[in-house]
């Protein structure tokens, strides 16, 4: 099971590196470089820690025009799960023993594996040693290359010419709300700011920083301002995950991170932040509020009526609202047959117990019979396990229920158990 699921982590890092790779090369062929000159700059850098050549790359490029995201994922291998040269203990052993060793030749580290008995003499060809060094980033050219960054980050100052070009988001601490007899309300505010036009796609307090609430504050903005290019963030947990990660690439948004120390190149959502501070939230001195649902609509009460129509000097004497709308000529608008809470759930890949169930999060889910056995995608909601959703080969097969362990005890005798009407 360890295995299993380090090997479907590998998976989807590999098709967000592809991903973040493609994205790189499109942005950069906007801009009006040749495609060929890209390609061969892009197959210098790191993408998820390795190299990869121009043929590759260029692939990868075409796939995603033609089909999206899902052309990048890694589709399953006919073999999977037969025998292969090195047995999975064997592999773990030696990308150990390389991570512990990373200048010791390949052969010697093969050697190593033979005299301490961890493989046959002679059964495993230099090749394949090389090949699955190479699928853990951990051969020699790609460990050379891991310490290189894998996108730029603006070093001076910069502004974009057009709404939605890129978002920029952070999170700070918010007012705490005073409650008659106990402790009082602590509150963080997660916010989403357009870098063209400063207006605020959307913020909302919340009783602390979390992924579910910040994919909550993502929906909500792009449902009300449409899907941006890119977003900004720093390196915090919720900002860098898996999960996040997949949905802004089923979204098309490239998610670029600003590297360690250098928060001063977001200060236009930490001048946000100030006058939130120094304008809203010292008012509240005046007018306390009593809850974080009192407090967000007084919040946004003061984003839509003041600060969005406040003249900002930085805008040549326009307001947020004037500039979004004046440059947004180029909005990506959700479709309204669009499933956007479907590109907001999370995957992992699970294989189907015996019985017909898999796990999520210590909760048994009961899916088809006819399933067992196989490795399936489950798409869910990890915060609420409102929707589960199981797909076979991008093919959807139905939704998982919870198992309700009583009710299966009160038709166990029945004929039909496996398969009721």
């Amino acid at each position: 099971m360890k295995n299993q699921k380090s090997s479907n982590r590998l998976a989807s890092d590999l098709a967000l590196a592809r991903y973040d790779a493609v994205r790189w090369v499109e942005e950069a062929v906007k801009s009006g470089i040749p495609l060929a000159r890209v390609l061969k700059s892009a197959s210098k850098r790191a993408w998820g820690n390795r190299i990869y050549s121009i043929p590759t790359l260029q692939r990868w490029y075409y796939s995603y025009r033609a089909g999206g995201f899902e052309s990048l994922e890694v589709k399953s291998r006919v073999d999977k799960g037969e025998n292969r040269s090195m047995s999975p203990e064997a592999r773990e052993t030696l990308v150990r023993l390389r991570k512990e060793h990373p200048d010791v030749k390949v052969t010697t580290l093969v050697r190593q594996l033979e005299s301490t008995g961890v493989i046959e003499p002679r059964s495993v060809s230099i090749s394949s040693i090389y090949r699955h060094l190479q699928r853990t980033g951990l051969d020699p050219r790609s460990m050379k290359a891991s310490g290189a960054a894998q996108v730029s980050v603006p070093t001076k100052p910069f502004e974009f010419a057009y709404a939605n070009q890129l978002w920029m988001t952070d999170g700070m601490h918010g007012v705490k709300i005073a409650r008659p007899g106990r402790s009082a309300q602590k509150t963080h505010l997660l916010a989403l700011l357009d870098d063209c036009s400063r207006l605020c796609l959307h913020a909302q307090y919340y009783p602390n920083e979390k992924l579910r609430h910040f994919l909550d504050t993502l929906k909500h903005a792009v449902l009300s301002r449409g899907i941006p290019d890119k977003i900004y963030a720093d390196n915090g947990k919720i900002f860098t995950s898996l999960h996040l990660k997949t949905v802004c690439a089923n979204l098309g948004i490239q998610l670029i991170h600003h590297k360690p120390y250098q928060a001063w190149s977001k200060g236009k959502i930490e001048r946000f932040f100030h006058t939130v501070q120094f304008d809203f939230e010292q008012r509240l001195i005046f007018e306390p509020v009593t809850s974080i649902d009192e407090l967000n609509e007084r919040f946004w009460h003061w984003l839509e009526v003041e600060y969005h129509r406040r003249v900002h000097r930085s805008l040549d004497g326009q307001s947020p609202a004037d500039r979004f709308a004046e440059r947004s000529e180029h909005l990506r608008v959700v479709d309204k047959h669009l499933d956007l809470d479907g590109l907001f759930l999370a995957r992992i890949t699970r294989r189907v117990r015996r019985d017909a169930t898999i796990s999520l999060d210590t909760r048994l889910f009961e899916v088809p019979v006819a399933l067992r056995g196989r490795n399936v995608e489950v798409r869910y909601n990890p915060f609420e396990f409102n929707r589960v959703e199981i797909y076979l080969d991008d093919q959807f097969m139905g939704k998982a229920t919870e198992c309700d362990k009583e009710l299966n005890s009160r038709t166990f005798e029945k004929e039909n158990y496996e398969n009721p009407e």
